[in-house]
């Protein structure tokens, strides 16, 4: 792996935080509309990163992006944003 694509993991990492930045800082107070912004600004983010930063195909990057997105909304749901689904 080149340093080029470990950048780009680096910065997929800090921008795949969307979700749990909310968890931290709204805690139950988080609005549906803000999780379903936040997961997808997620998905956008992470996918064209993982496929610019090493040439991932397609397939590949949704992958990664459903990946780090999942593990993302999982970390925020612990944390509380997840709250406003009622579950």
């Amino acid at each position: 792996m080149g340093s080029t694509a470990r950048s780009a993991l680096v910065v997929a990492a800090m921008l795949a935080g969307c979700v749990t930045t909310m968890g931290v800082v709204k805690k139950e107070e988080t609005p549906l509309s803000w999780l379903v912004a936040g997961t997808a600004g997620d998905l956008v983010a992470v996918g064209l990163i993982a496929k610019e930063g090493d040439d991932l195909s397609t397939g590949a990057s949704i992958a990664t992006a459903l990946a780090i997105t999942a593990v993302d909304v999982f970390v925020g749901c612990l944390l509380g944003a997840c709250s406003s689904l009622k579950l």
